[in-house]
């Protein structure tokens, strides 16, 4: 077999210079090129991983052995091995065993180990057996401009001596979550997987979206719908009377609240966040309880409606649909308390006793999924717009860039701004910068939003009272 058609297409449509390389294995095991050593921290190792997002290509050196906790605490995923039977289809112009370090080429979303960024070349299976791809360092990163780099989530693999040392080490017991709080991921992640059924879309939140759906849709439809249930009519009526709005009149109904202060889509998208979060039962105290979830929605939403309005007009996400993701954003923690009521209380103590370590962090070393996971999966079985798709998948990313990003963007500024007085689960009260650049605003434009949304305090926690009643 020669080598890969896709990998020569690929790298002669990017035009960069390559050259394939002959290598042959000296006595002592090397790997050579013209009797030259070809410096084994150099040569680029692919994996295959997967999990309920997809399959993703994992780049690090061959000297390398990939540590999946670190990878997937840096990714907030789940990943583990893929089978070779998931990805074998896509391969079919390479040898057995050899994958090219060239995510992209196949269409894999790929990550980088930045142990490989500093090489002057850098080698890679070519999809025949002995030979390499040879690439200048600058031309590989060129390669991988759409890659995620990876902080070091591969490390030196273990020489002989300390293989047969651990050989000889009998492994720890599992650990007792009565005892200790640790679950075992790998039960957690097999109890995940045969989860058959999620909870069911409320009805009431299944009719907001269709009539969203419908293009002939008007004001009178959705007051109509809304006032079907009269909870949700007496807390949309509420929110449009609260100082935050200012409206000097009486707001008696629903229609009056559309029509005279909230509008239509802030109407709709409240409505569908409220109803969307009937079919949970949780308890209500606690870092984790409803008090604490409604309470930070509620601020998130509003704070984010605020930066909303200050964001120049040509970077501004829509207002009702940016009130909805604030609301929503947190969902991961509601399904996960549904599910896994043992596994929620575990958390749930472990932040009381460590608030200061950052709600993702734990949750990767306590069960191996985060909340942003559960809750995308749940949003995407719900077939949720994809900007709340987003949200809840990325709302901790920093580094995110992707499709509907100012949405990211806002939940990231207003999780830090919102640390400040001590609510949400931000690891930082520092703002982001690169969000504040990415929405066009300055540092005293998000604290003039805080400080708007605080005055506030009083209707807001009233609000957040009400929604867990």
């Amino acid at each position: 077999m020669s080598t890969s058609i896709t990998v020569r297409r690929f790298l002669d449509t990017q035009d960069v210079p390559y050259s394939v390389i002959r290598i042959s294995r000296s006595t002592d095991g090397k790997l050579l090129s013209e009797d030259k050593e070809i410096p084994p921290a150099n040569i680029a190792k692919a994996v295959i991983l997967k999990d309920i997002r997809g399959m993703l290509m994992a780049v690090f050196p061959i000297t390398h052995r990939l540590s999946m906790n670190i990878l997937n605490r840096q990714l907030h995923r789940r990943l583990e091995p893929a089978d070779t039977a998931d990805y074998h289809g896509v391969f079919a112009d390479c040898a057995p065993g050899l994958l090219p370090a060239l995510g992209e080429a196949y269409g894999f979303e790929t990550i980088i180990d930045d142990s490989l960024l500093d090489q002057n070349h850098v080698y890679l299976a070519s999809g025949n057996a002995g030979e390499l791809i040879r690439l200048s360092g600058a031309d590989f990163q060129l390669l991988h401009s759409n890659a995620w780099y990876g902080n070091t989530f591969s490390s030196i693999s273990e020489g002989p001596m300390q293989k047969k040392a651990a050989r000889g080490t009998p492994p720890a017991p599992a650990a007792d979550p009565n005892e200790s709080g640790i679950i075992p991921i790998a039960d957690m992640r097999r109890r995940i997987e045969r989860v058959n059924e999620l909870p069911a879309m409320p009805s009431l939140a299944q009719k907001i979206i269709q009539l969203n759906a419908n293009p002939y849709a008007h004001a009178e439809d959705l007051a109509k719908l809304v006032e079907r249930d009269p909870s949700l009519s007496a807390q949309i009526v509420r929110y449009a009377q609260s100082p935050l709005y200012g409206y000097p009149g009486k707001i008696a109904s629903v229609r009056q609240a559309i029509s005279r202060v909230l509008g239509y889509d802030m109407v709709m998208n409240m409505a569908l966040g409220i109803a969307a979060a009937r079919p949970f039962k949780l308890p209500v105290d606690g870092p984790l309880g409803l008090g604490e979830f409604w309470r930070h929605a509620t601020y998130s939403a509003t704070l984010m409606q605020s930066l909303c309005k200050v964001i120049p007009r040509e970077k501004r996400p829509r207002p009702g649909t940016t009130y909805l993701t604030g609301l929503l954003h947190n969902f991961g923690f509601l399904l996960l308390g549904h599910l896994f009521p043992k596994e929620f209380n575990v958390l749930s103590k472990a932040l009381c006793k460590e608030p200061e370590i950052p709600v993702v962090e734990q949750e990767q070393r306590l069960l191996g999924i985060s909340h942003m996971e559960m809750g995308g999966w749940l949003m995407e079985a719900w077939n949720m717009p994809e900007e709340i798709l987003v949200t809840q998948r990325e709302h901790h990313n920093t580094a995110y860039d992707g499709p509907h990003a100012s949405y990211v963007h806002l939940l990231l500024i207003s999780g830090a701004l919102l640390k400040s007085h001590e609510i949400g689960e931000a690891s930082s009260s520092e703002l982001p910068e690169r969000s504040l650049l990415a929405l066009g605003l300055s540092e005293e434009d998000a604290i003039g939003a805080l400080e708007s949304t605080i005055e506030n305090r009083e209707s807001l926690d009233t609000m957040a009272r009400q929604l867990v009643a």
